[in-house]
Parts: C-alpha cells; structure tokens; sequence
C-alpha cells in the first residue's frame, strides 16, 4: 500500500516544480521568458513525444526556444524577488561607478529591471551607466 502513496506524492511534487503557460520566468540562455506553451515533440514520428516549454523571450518577441520539460540542460527559474533585484541594481551602481568601461550581463539587466518595473534602458540609467551624446551615437 505504500507504493501507490508514494507515486501519488511523487506526481504532486512534478505538477508543482513544473511551469505553466504565461509564467515569466528566467532562462540562462534567453534572460526573461514567457512561457507560451507546453507542447509534446519527437525527433522522428517512430519516438515517443517528450513534453518541451515553448519560451519566447520578453524583448525580442522573434527569440523562440523550444526545452525539455525533464532533463534540460538549460537553467529554467523563478524570477528574482525584488529585494534581490534592489540589491543587484546596487551593485550595477557600484560597477558603473568603479569602471568607465563596464558592460553589464544583458540577460540579467532585463531580469532585474522587469522586476523593478523598468525598461532595461531606464535600469542602466539609474544605475550610472553612461549614455552617449547624440554627437557620439
């Protein structure tokens, strides 16, 4: 009797790890992502289909990417909370101000500023980023 117990507790813990369609989340790979589906794809029609997330990224709507449900090798989390996000715009703070020359992580400057309810553009601002005159653009 405890194995059928255990195999149920085993199906909740998948359903809860598991994103749904119209999460936002963060990808290692695209920065921050919309969950536009969950569908089933095979390599040949003799396979099994395999669960895949459909994410398309947040600032460039043409960027699709298709990842396993199980066993991807791509970082798929949560996005940032925004103490986390705070602290991070701090530290991009501190960089701009120690390096004329900083380029900061695109992917992670999306993260931070979706959380902080800015365009990315409007986070490098407020945190010191120099922006070029018009004569230099």
């Amino acid at each position: 009797m405890a194995g059928p117990f255990y195999v149920i507790i085993m199906v909740m813990e998948e359903i809860k790890s598991a994103y749904a369609k119209k999460d936002i989340i963060y990808s290692s790979t695209m920065g921050l992502c919309i969950v536009s589906d969950i569908t089933k794809l095979s390599a040949d029609k003799n396979m099994t289909p395999m669960p895949y997330y459909v994410l398309k990224s947040y600032y460039d709507k043409t960027h699709v990417a298709y990842i396993p449900v199980e066993k991807h090798e791509v970082e798929l989390r949560p996005l940032i909370d925004e103490e986390t996000a705070l602290a991070e715009c701090e530290e991009l703070k501190e960089a701009y101000k120690t390096d004329d020359g900083y380029v900061p992580d695109e992917l992670r400057v999306g993260e931070i500023a979706y959380v902080m309810k800015l365009t990315p553009e409007e986070l490098k601002i407020l945190a010191g980023a120099k922006i070029p005159d018009e004569e230099e653009a």
